[in-house]
């Protein structure tokens, strides 16, 4: 009985104090809060200035990356939902892809659109189909981005940026 009362108060403080358990991912990708510049490289041969600012919001549960990619802003929530580290872009593209965290190794995440859960079809409409961010372990003041835009002819192109923190 005195086991069963002490787990059952520590359940109870735990989420009233914290909510939900917050995976490890998503306390690493934390460390992204601040603004990051750099030049964003298409498979398509364009580029454009990038600046992504991340702040926490919603008493830490959720990450947002406000971006700017040569005029065009868009925004992306990262939060960790239902054992799941999801990723929601609202994207230029007028679409809005869900993501999963597929894997984490050595501080790159990758990140893969659920087109069903995200209500989208390759065969219909261009959309982000991938993430990968890198935290860069070995200098944390840098980060490498890249995500790929996919459509009914296939890949439309990969965006590529070394970001140095502002």
């Amino acid at each position: 009985m005195k086991n069963l009362f002490l787990f059952l108060f520590t359940a109870i403080l735990s989420a009233t104090t914290y909510g939900n358990s917050l995976s490890e991912d998503f306390e690493k990708l934390k460390s992204l809060e601040g603004k990051w510049q750099g030049t964003l490289e298409r498979t398509d041969g364009t580029s454009d200035n990038l600046v992504l600012n991340y702040t926490l919001t919603s008493n830490g549960s959720a990450l947002l990356e406000e971006s700017d990619t040569g005029g065009v802003e868009m925004l992306t929530i990262f939060n960790y939902q239902n054992e799941q580290l999801l990723l929601t872009h609202y994207c230029a593209l007028q679409n809005k892809p869900i993501s999963v965290l597929k894997s984490n190794t050595n501080g790159e995440y990758v990140f893969i659109t659920d087109s069903e859960r995200s209500g989208l079809s390759k065969d219909k409409e261009a959309f982000v189909t991938s993430w990968k961010i890198n935290l860069m372990p070995e200098d944390s003041n840098k980060i490498q981005y890249q995500y790929t835009v996919t459509g009914p002819e296939g890949v439309v192109f990969v965006a590529k940026a070394v970001l140095t923190k502002a």
